[in-house]
């Protein structure tokens, strides 16, 4: 069994300021209490709380203190620490995928820094709109921002911790792209800078990711000299909980363990020295995580590792034991961490086809498929709120684009206006001279039919702009539409395979010679070339939501277009419902306008009929 429960450079995020010890934030919490703590020093806790009681999940114990910096930086009218409060709670609500939220503290931060015109509070403007771009899975649109940013931190040497997370996202964004050179570039930076910050817990991220970097050319060659590096980086990330003790935390320390023991476990031939120090560094982390919170998923991968070791062994009973514990601990996380409980079923399952336990296996199987589609829906669901977003954030931009342009458009038009009434005057004035009232009144009728043909002008100017807004918007839309629809298909393909394996493991059940193991291994190829899947089949269907909207005798709206798509992928009344928060008759209800606006019989199935539409 190859073990990989957690990503090994899933910390990007959590790079930050996290004291180690429980009395460490006692004693933050006993000085905010004191009398004689200056409001400088407030703030300073404030920040520290925030972000400690964030990177463990607590969120609403960091919105407490959040919102008691709001209150003090508003009564201090301290510009730069309102906009950092505003901040931490923008990250907050994008770590609950709550992504509605974010505009509005968006717009208010821009207010404080449009305001105050502080160079800190702008700072941390950009680093929260950077932030909401990265997590909206835009990465191209996140490296222009902090490419923009960078030379602003740069200045500010007292803001080097925000240096080194804007470079620790950089690291990131290449590392999805296996861009190793990339990668490890910014990833030395951010090892620099956190060094720097004396940050014990970014600079262990920073190694950490470092390694990470190291690992591309390990995977390209496979050769064992390559992988020195890639654990030396590793080893350094772990020493600095016992070299500066209290300054890196037990949820950092058990991260970067793990990551150790992924690394040792792709060695070619264990030896005893570094088999032990793996199961020394999975009982650490036992250890480690027994005081924190939402450890589930790194102690289902220490659980894990023990598991791959007592395998080793062909001590399977033992392994069992770490399986089945891993199994009941992830449950007790609400929601289920559904990467980790997906890898921990499968090995159960490729556990007890081993021993020939075919009622076992197929139980877990099940399971796999289960939280395979748990995970999709939760996948599912969460792209479509980055797309919502997406799609509100674009707009918001297209409207204050049109509206900046409309407003130069106006000043232009006043100084036109006025440099044509001053030369109307001077000219009147000496028309009055020369010619007296006849003339200055043929001259004055001229100038009104000259500015009633500018408006005309102007009028006809805005009334094509207005319109070439519109069109944009609906190019806009449909771009999105089609960008969700290949998303979903792509998915639904994936299912459809998955529970084609899964009949096909049920139906051979009943032949005493199948070989399990061999039906698992492929699926897990099929896993592995997913995504060449779903690129290939958003280049074959890109005009779906076009041909339904040709064939639709009314103008379909948004909505309807989302239930189309939902019905065409064999969904049911109760699933849309439960996808959508409505109640099965409404959907009931739609379906039936649906058949109305494509002018179809009562009886003719919508399934049936979309599949028409796209197979033609």
């Amino acid at each position: 069994m190859k073990l990989k429960y957690l990503l090994i450079y899933c910390i990007l995020f959590i790079c930050t300021l996290y004291p180690a010890q429980n009395t460490l934030i006692d004693g933050l919490k006993n000085q905010l209490n004191g009398d004689d703590i200056s409001t400088a020093e407030k703030f300073r806790i404030y920040n520290e709380l925030t972000e400690y009681y964030r990177v463990s999940d607590e969120y609403s114990t960091a919105e407490k203190y959040v919102q008691q910096q709001l209150e003090l930086a508003k009564k201090e009218k301290n510009a730069a620490e309102e906009v950092k409060a505003l901040t931490q709670k923008g990250i907050i609500k994008l770590n609950q995928s709550e992504y509605d939220k974010i505009p509005s503290i968006i717009d208010a931060v821009n207010a404080i820094v449009q305001r105050s015109n502080n160079k800190a509070a702008l700072l941390y403007a950009n680093y929260l709109n950077i932030y909401y771009s990265n997590a909206l899975a835009e990465p191209e649109n996140t490296i222009k921002l902090i490419q923009k940013t960078l030379p602003l931190i740069e200045k500010q040497p007292s803001e080097i911790m925000l240096n080194a997370k804007l470079n620790y996202l950089l690291y990131g964004i290449y590392t999805e792209w296996n861009d190793a050179e990339n990668a490890t570039k910014y990833a030395k930076k951010a090892i620099e800078l956190a060094e720097k910050s004396g940050n014990k817990n970014l600079l262990s991220s920073a190694y950490s990711a470092l390694a990470v970097s190291y690992s591309f050319q390990y995977e390209k060659t496979g050769n064992q000299k390559d992988l020195k590096p890639v654990i030396e980086m590793c080893k350094k990330a772990v020493a600095l909980y016992h070299q500066f003790p209290g300054y890196v935390s037990a949820h950092v320390q058990a991260m970067a363990l793990l990551n150790l023991i992924n690394y040792y476990l792709n060695y070619p031939v264990m030896t005893p020295e570094i088999r032990s120090e793996i199961q020394n560094n999975a009982n650490e982390i036992l250890t480690l995580t027994q005081h924190t919170t939402l450890n589930q998923g790194i102690q289902a991968g220490a659980l894990g590792v023990l598991s791959n070791l007592a395998s080793r062994d062909q001590n399977d009973a033992l392994s069992e034991q770490y399986l089945l514990k891993a199994e009941q601990i992830l449950l007790t996380q609400k929601p289920v961490y559904y990467h980790v409980m997906i890898n921990v079923v499968k090995d159960l399952a490729q556990l007890y086809a081993k021993q020939k336990n075919y009622q076992k296996a197929y139980e877990y199987e099940s399971k796999v498929t289960e939280y395979s589609n748990l995970l999709f829906n939760e996948g599912q669901a969460e792209t479509a709120k980055k797309l919502e977003a997406q799609y509100q954030s674009q707009k918001k931009e297209s409207e204050l684009r049109s509206l900046t342009e409309k407003t130069a458009s106006l000043k232009k038009e006043k100084l036109l206006y006025i440099g044509l009434g001053i030369i109307g005057l001077i000219g009147t004035f000496f028309m009055f001279r020369s010619y007296h009232f006849k003339l200055r009144y043929s001259i004055e009728r001229e100038n009104k039919l000259d500015t009633e043909k500018h408006e005309a002008e102007m009028q006809i100017k805005l009334q094509e702009e207005e319109q070439a807004r519109l069109k944009a918007e609906q190019e806009l839309l449909t771009l999105q539409q089609q960008r969700l629809q290949s998303e979903v298909l792509a998915s639904q393909l994936h299912i459809q395979h998955k529970n084609e394996v899964l009949q096909q493991l049920q139906t051979q059940l009943s032949d005493t010679d199948i070989n399990i193991h061999q039906v698992v291994k492929g699926e897990n190829r099929v896993d592995n070339d997913f995504e060449k899947i779903r690129f290939t089949i958003q280049e074959l269907h890109p005009d779906f939501f076009k041909n339904i909207n040709d064939r639709a005798k009314q103008k379909l709206t948004a909505l309807d277009l989302k239930y189309c798509a939902y019905i065409y992928l064999g969904m049911d009344t109760k699933q849309i419902a439960n996808l959508l928060n409505v109640e099965p008759k409404s959907v009931r209800m739609t379906k039936y306008r649906l058949k109305k606006k494509f002018a179809l019989d009562e009886n003719m199935a919508l399934e049936l009929f979309f599949q028409g539409v796209f197979s033609k």
